[in-house]
């Protein structure tokens, strides 16, 4: 494989200094887990924001210390409440440190990075420039697919 470019690249992203409601609405309206964070001026991928930086916003803070919660009921009001506090925050305050791959990256390294990390999509650079997110479920099917050729 050529280039991963040509899987099909996802331009999902937001700017650093949006809010934590901002990279929610962007998380969401796209087909992959996350979105990279940019920096203000250069498309220099600075974070990630994906779904589980979503629930560590939606929900109280305490939430990822527990190992079981099957005891627990929810709380509309708690919930709300944290909705709401999480809102406004900056994404910096939810994001986690970037793992990306060059958009020339063989396939066998593209695999080696998805199986190292925790992340379900990963942002793809040019000379370390933002050109799209390359999700592992599409990373998964392109190979899958060049496989059956």
């Amino acid at each position: 494989m050529a280039d991963i470019i040509d899987i099909g690249l996802v331009p999902a992203a937001v700017r650093r200094g949006v809010t934590f409601s901002e990279a929610a609405e962007t998380l969401t309206a796209f087909p992959v887990s996350a979105v990279a964070v940019l920096d203000e001026r250069e498309d220099r991928v600075v974070g990630v924001f994906d779904g589980e930086d979503l629930l560590r916003g939606l929900f109280p803070r305490y939430l990822g210390e527990l190992r079981h919660t099957a005891f627990a009921r929810d709380d509309p009001a708690l919930l709300e409440r944290c909705a709401e506090r999480a809102a406004s925050e900056p994404v910096e305050a939810y994001m986690h440190a970037p793992v990306t791959v060059e958009h020339d990256s063989s396939a066998t390294h593209v695999a080696e990075v998805f199986l190292h990390c925790e992340l379900d999509a990963l942002p793809v650079v040019r000379d370390g420039l933002f050109v799209g997110m390359l999700g592992r479920s599409e990373f998964c099917r392109a190979m899958l697919e060049a496989a059956s050729r």
